[in-house]
């Protein structure tokens, strides 16, 4: 039985990455029979997060990476830049797991630059960032530092090779989108594993006027993949038929843990004040579930007010929430934007847009649909989803990994 090693820092996060990284322990266990251990930097409730996201995590071991030595106390205190802490905290994580004899090593923290401690290592990437010296419209100073951290880096974590990706035998692509960035950035190969999008449809709940989105709550620093809930509320705010009609806006899901996202938080509800908007923080499963089958339209903002083009790190790189409202026939209409592309289909499944205004007029347009006309494009939506469910999942992951852990 081949021991497999699965890094992800920050499990009780509970994004769509957390979620895909589950589902591949419990698939690797399950169909591949191999023994999973997590890798993470916190403590771990396997319970409740099998509750969270439905999943059979039962005899997978969890590791956690010991910082909480004199060293590392102090080195949370000095004013270094994260990329340069982070070199440290990598140090430390290459330790642990190396102690480990692991066979096989998956990472799945998002734009990582930790070196594989295995000789078979998978990197799971979300999106690629730069390896050398320039950023994204960075300047020269900010490039310069970027330059030493990654010497730094290299000194320190691999210094046989010249960039961490090197150190890994296979590059997972969660997305069509972040597979061509992949190429151009990093002049790599790749193979997709595009993530999990649960079978969210319950028979006997009925669809109702809900317009749904869900998405991570958290402050908008300028530099994340920001899901932009605040632009839904403006876009809201100001369909007054849609109010009159007893239409309502729902935001779900998970919480960050600091005080940026509560701010974030009491910005959105004072803009939502006095309009039909409710919020559903840290949702559990099963009132998601619920939403998702009452919605009939879904929202999704991810990279809005960003050019995708400048910072392709900003947008929805695939978008699993889009997919999972989709299986239950809620129709999509979502930024024209990176992988929300890859789902949805223009008048066939759902719709995209590049303005509020756009946002608007399509929301209003599907509102007045006649009956034959919704069911067709639900039917649609629910039928382009199956190709993301758990089924589909299982399968590109014994094809990807089956000769890796064989």
């Amino acid at each position: 039985m081949k021991k497999v090693a699965l890094y992800n820092p920050y499990l009780s996060s509970k994004g769509g990455g957390e979620k895909v990284c589950l589902a591949l322990a419990e698939s690797l266990q399950r169909d591949l029979k191999c023994q999973v251990y997590l890798v993470a930097h916190e403590k771990v409730d396997l319970n409740d997060l099998s509750a969270y996201f439905k999943l059979n995590l039962d005899g997978i071991q969890v590791i956690l990476v010991d910082f909480h030595t004199l060293f590392f106390k102090l080195l949370r205190r000095v004013p270094l830049p994260g990329r340069v802490r982070n070199i440290f905290l990598d140090h430390r994580v290459l330790q642990t797991i190396r102690k480990q004899n692991f066979d096989v090593f998956i990472n799945n923290c998002y734009q990582s630059n930790l070196p594989s401690p295995t000789k078979n290592g998978v990197y799971m990437c979300m999106f690629p960032q730069r390896l050398k010296g320039s950023q994204y419209s960075a300047s020269a100073l900010k490039r310069a530092y970027v330059v030493v951290a990654n010497f730094l880096s290299r000194l320190i974590l691999h210094p046989a090779r010249k960039n961490p990706i090197d150190t890994y035998s296979l590059i997972t692509a969660n997305s069509a989108y972040t597979q061509s960035f992949i190429k151009s950035l990093w002049h790599k190969q790749s193979s997709i594993l595009y993530p999990i999008c649960e079978n969210m449809l319950t028979r006997g709940i009925a669809k109702e006027k809900v317009i749904l989105h869900v998405g991570r709550f958290f402050a908008n620093d300028g530099e994340s993949h920001h899901k932009r809930q605040d632009a839904l509320v403006q876009a809201f705010a100001e369909m007054k038929d849609l109010h009159k009609a007893g239409w309502q806006l729902h935001l779900a899901g998970s919480v960050a843990e600091d005080v940026g996202a509560l701010k974030y938080i009491l910005q959105l509800m004072k803009a939502a004040n006095g309009i039909p908007v409710f919020f559903h923080f840290n949702t559990p499963f099963s009132e998601l579930n619920t939403l998702y089958n009452q919605a009939s339209i879904y929202w999704h903002a991810t990279g809005f007010g960003s050019d995708p083009n400048e910072h392709p790190e900003k947008q929805e790189h695939f978008g699993i929430s889009t997919v999972e409202a989709m299986s239950t026939g809620a129709i999509p209409i979502v930024i024209n934007s990176a992988g929300q592309k890859e789902s949805v289909v223009p008048g066939e499944n759902g719709y995209l847009w590049d303005t509020l205004d756009e946002l608007r007029q399509q929301t209003t347009a599907v509102v007045n649909l006649d009956r034959k006309q919704l069911e067709k494009l639900a039917s649609n939506a629910q039928q382009s989803a199956k190709q993301f469910n758990s089924k589909a999942f299982d399968a590109q992951v014994e094809d990807l990994f089956s000769e890796l852990v064989g």
